[in-house]
């Protein structure tokens, strides 16, 4: 099994305003989106996936959130677990979304939330 991996990242501002917490009040983070594809068979060229194109996908996911408030552009709690999820779904009916497994956002280095879709 072949696993792909690219990423892409966005500055945005968001708040959540039901948290009881500093993150209550509006702030911005470095986000990072990284998608996951799985195929197993490589195709003529000896590639699974091409990654350029994969990048250009998911860059085209996020550059809506770029320099955003997400509380403005997201029909939900603007969390990185939403993100997660509304990249997946959004992934999912592109080309190759058949081969997606998971979409991770990070809000800092040291924070991430995974999703991989209804399993």
């Amino acid at each position: 099994m072949y696993l792909l991996k690219v990423e892409a990242s966005f500055d945005a501002a968001h708040r959540l305003p039901k948290y009881n917490g500093p993150c209550a009040r509006v702030h911005g983070h470095h986000w990072v989106v990284q998608a996951t594809w799985a195929k197993d068979k490589l195709g003529e060229h000896g590639i699974a996936i091409d990654l350029v194109v994969l990048r250009r996908l998911l860059r085209q996911m996020v550059t809506i959130y770029d320099h955003q408030s997400l509380n403005q552009v997201m029909s939900c709690a603007p969390t990185s677990e939403n993100l997660a999820r509304i990249t997946f779904e959004r992934l999912q009916k592109l080309d190759f979304g058949g081969f997606l497994t998971q979409v991770a956002v990070e809000e800092t280095p040291w924070s991430c939330a995974v999703y991989t879709g209804d399993n």
